[in-house]
């Protein structure tokens, strides 16, 4: 999607906004493997230490979002997501005025070694436009 179509200096039409959207559900045939899918339950399975956060599993949000809908909670297999964002100056220049945000989901039923690895973070959303 563009937006708002700007004129330059040389009276050329320049795009003032874009925003690209990549659909989430394209990548989930990553898990169509029995490994991958073991991975997706591993927060469920695993050993905890009850002293310990070692992963979002035991942090009190998710807990209460357990308590909150516990039809969600009963299969380990359902899916849980951080959204992320982050904003970055592609031309590498002070002074641009353009920048680019990137909109990145995170699965959280994976091991925390790998929930930020570059294999399981789901870019969805690319925004490029001025200022």
């Amino acid at each position: 999607m563009q937006t708002c179509l700007g004129i330059d200096e040389n009276q050329r039409r320049i795009p003032t906004l874009g925003m690209w959207y990549l659909k989430p559900i394209d990548r989930w045939r990553l898990f169509a493997s029995p490994s991958e899918a073991k991975l997706m339950r591993w927060w469920h399975e695993r050993a905890k230490d009850d002293e310990n956060l070692a992963h979002p599993a035991d942090g009190t949000q998710w807990k209460k979002f357990d308590e909150m809908y516990p039809e969600f909670a009963k299969d380990p297999r359902n899916v849980r997501f951080a959204l992320g964002t982050d904003g970055m100056n592609s031309f590498g220049d002070r002074s641009s005025t353009h920048s680019t945000w990137a909109v990145i989901l995170t699965i959280y039923n994976l091991p925390t070694w790998l929930c930020q690895k570059q294999k399981y973070l789901l870019l969805c959303i690319m925004i490029q436009g001025p200022k």
